[in-house]
């Protein structure tokens, strides 16, 4: 687990975590607290290193194959 934070940090997880800081930091200063929500979205978008389509950021979908019906 402690791998998994602190290792494969690359740019995207850097500027999601930028944007959760920023997010974080609006929805103080404004007092809009739902913001916070959006927040916590991203910030566990970088720790976690998951994305909104898989881990690793991957959304390739593997073909189906067509049954053979002799």
């Amino acid at each position: 687990m402690k791998d998994r934070i602190l290792k494969d940090w690359n740019f995207m997880r850097v500027i999601k975590l930028i944007i959760a800081i920023y997010i974080s930091y609006q929805a103080v200063v404004t007092q809009q607290y739902l913001l916070l929500l959006l927040a916590a979205l991203f910030f566990y978008q970088s720790i976690w290193n998951v994305s909104a389509c898989a881990m690793g950021g991957s959304c390739e979908v593997n073909p189906k194959t067509k049954p053979n019906n002799h």
